[in-house]
């Protein structure tokens, strides 16, 4: 009688493997991250990483005179703009221009804890609608925490985003030169919405949007076509309610 021999559970990869892997081959990433145990690492570090990255850069970018005069120009239209809608007094909007504007304590305080709130809320967030359609439209019976590492490792990718962006910036001296069609807007103005809804259209949106359906296909263990159709539409829903509320979360 031959003895039955019990198929030895998959290593998980070394993390710089998954570093590369998420550029690489996303694939066996997410198929290596679906058959071992939960990692918090895996959306841990990354999320660390795009934070101190994400406050990093954005000094950088307010010690140059002109991107840091940009954005001050683009928080003074913003309130011109609320003014001349009577949404609030001229009074009001020196206030605010004032008080969170570039240097005051407000902006300062953005800039630096806003990466950290931002960043976290937005994965578990996503994780959670990505988990919900899942379980939903799929009937997939990933755990919630999975779906967290497969979001959580396209971070990584953001990582880049930010710096390519940086770069770009001052590359071409304007807060609004970013890898999406946005940059070849000319007088690009933040209140219009067609504007900004070129400035979606990013190259690195995709991106994610690709690993990340990848990444599901292999945890829900269900086609790819199908995966990334439904995530595609969620993020063009997504994109139209930002677009009309102003609410943004990537």
């Amino acid at each position: 009688m031959e003895e039955q021999r019990e198929a030895a559970p998959q290593s998980t990869m070394p993390f710089m493997d998954k570093v590369v892997n998420v550029f690489a081959a996303p694939g066996e990433l997410y198929e290596n991250v679906r058959s071992t145990p939960k990692t918090t690492s895996n959306w841990l570090v990354p999320a660390i990483v795009l934070i101190c990255v994400s406050i990093v850069l954005s000094q950088v970018m307010l010690t140059n005179a002109s991107l840091n005069d940009q954005i001050g120009q683009a928080t003074r239209k913003a309130m011109e703009q609320a003014v001349q809608q009577g949404r609030i007094t001229q009074e009001q909007a020196d206030q605010q221009i004032e008080r969170i504007g570039p240097g005051s304590v407000i902006f300062t305080i953005g800039t630096t804890v806003g990466p950290l709130i931002f960043t976290f809320l937005r994965l578990f967030l996503i994780a959670l609608v990505l988990w919900l359609l899942g379980k939903s439209a799929m009937k997939a019976q990933a755990p919630y925490m999975k779906v967290v590492e497969v979001v959580g490792l396209t971070l990584f990718i953001s990582v880049l985003e930010a710096i390519v962006t940086t770069i770009l910036a001052f590359a071409m001296d304007s807060i609004t030169a970013t890898p999406s069609l946005g940059a070849f807007v000319s007088n690009f103005d933040f209140g219009n919405k067609m504007h900004m809804a070129l400035a979606k259209v990013n190259i690195f949106t995709f991106w994610i949007i690709a690993v990340t359906s990848i990444g599901l296909s292999k945890l829900f263990q269900r086609d790819l076509p199908k995966v990334l159709v439904l995530v595609v539409a969620l993020w063009i829903i997504w994109a139209v309610v930002s677009l009309f509320t102003g609410l943004n979360f990537g």
